[in-house]
């Protein structure tokens, strides 16, 4: 037991600190090594890549061509595709996902898209029957972005979780999920599917297909995070996150939606008891623990300001196709600035419309490195390693 005199010095120590930069509240901590920091470091003083529209394939070269007919270049900011995701946790370093959800309670809603039976793609031959069993399915957008690396949220969760048991000293992953239900409207030949309307009758089915994948000890949830403190900002402006000695090889949910889902997922309690998923709630509310920022341009330094405060915060390095055709770095150098621990890409991989733009994490060869704003000074990215 730490003697009165030196639980004083310590916290003079570290008193002039908010809890954004602090290392664990351990005297043994007053100078980071490699022995001691994943003890000492906590998870917002990392800085990780993610993927934005994870599980995306381009879409159909048939169906672009043809549908180009009606509405010239619909396809230009959706021709990207990435990789599996273990391939992106494996060769890539990737570390944050996001996944598209929308509900299929009966099943076969989404089976028969309508622009891959127009073009006969033989690719729902082989997804058909998958795509008919009820549950929640991923993908971009129903009937003309169809295609994906896994079909279904049990399927890409699996996968995930397939990888982190065989990789048990992982740097924590966030998994991000965007629930959809908006309509499309109809265009050219093709007359779009009405999604399932997702609301508080059946949005914790979310939560029920993460916990069929996932053991409770193998995903932080925000009930980890509060523990005895009254909310779960409370929590994060007073105690911190979770160690990294705490958070390898686990998986962290969050919500990416704003607006009525969000309301929604908050119905049942507003401090996310019992609940899966993190929410990027305003700062300041009693859930808010997590941001989605993904503006950096306009946002840097709020973004900068919210994670001195303590807060987890995902960005975008880019939107669409811009940077990749052009090859600016704006939006990229200002992400990897601003100190969000997860930065979105669609190209970990350089682009190959032209620009050869890519995304890397500087000052490092590993999945990880020291975050420019809240890690402690003497962090060094070699304590990362996994």
């Amino acid at each position: 037991m730490k003697t009165v005199l030196t639980a004083l010095l310590s916290a003079l120590l570290w008193l002039p600190f908010p809890p954004s930069i602090l290392a664990a509240d351990d005297s043994d901590c007053a100078a980071l090594t490699d022995h001691n920091a994943d003890q000492c470091l906590r998870l917002n003083h990392v800085q990780m890549l993610g993927s934005h529209n994870s599980y995306k394939r381009y879409p159909a070269e048939e169906l672009i061509t043809l549908l180009n007919n009606y509405r010239d270049g619909w396809a230009k900011d959706i021709s990207y595709e990435h990789r599996p995701l273990s391939e992106q946790l494996e060769s890539l370093g990737i570390r944050q996902f996001e996944l598209d959800v929308f509900a299929d309670p009966d099943g076969g809603l989404f089976a028969d898209p309508t622009g891959g039976v127009l073009i006969d793609d033989p690719e729902l031959a082989q997804s058909r029957a998958v795509m008919a069993a009820p549950g929640l399915k991923v993908f971009h957008s129903q009937d003309v972005d169809y295609r994906t690396t896994c079909l279904t949220l049990i399927a890409c969760l699996t996968e995930i979780h397939d990888w982190s048991m065989q990789n048990p000293s992982h740097v924590p992953i966030m998994v991000m999920l965007e629930l959809k239900d908006a309509p499309r409207q109809d265009w050219g030949p093709l007359e779009s599917t009405t999604p399932v309307a997702i609301d508080a009758s059946n949005i914790f089915t979310v939560d029920d297909e993460i916990w069929q994948v996932f053991e409770r000890s193998q995903v932080i949830t925000p009930d980890d995070v509060r523990g005895d403190y009254s909310t779960l900002n409370d929590a994060v402006m007073n105690s911190g996150w979770p160690t990294l000695a705490e958070s390898r090889g686990k998986i962290l949910f969050a919500l990416d939606n704003t607006g009525h889902h969000l309301d929604d997922y908050l119905s049942r309690s507003q401090i996310l008891a019992d609940r899966a998923l993190f929410v990027s709630a305003e700062a300041g509310h009693p859930a808010s623990a997590f941001l989605k920022m993904n503006d950096v341009i306009a946002d840097g330094d709020a973004i900068r300001s919210y994670t001195e405060q303590g807060y987890l915060i995902r960005t975008r390095s880019d939107v669409p196709s811009h940077e990749a055709r052009t090859g600016d770095t704006t939006r990229r150098e200002l992400a990897l600035k601003s100190g969000a621990q997860y930065i979105s890409t669609d190209y970990a991989e350089p682009s190959d419309l032209g620009s050869d733009y890519q995304v890397v994490l500087p000052d490092t060869d590993g999945v990880a490195r020291c975050n420019p704003v809240s890690a402690p000074a003497d962090c060094h990215s070699e304590f990362l390693t996994e």
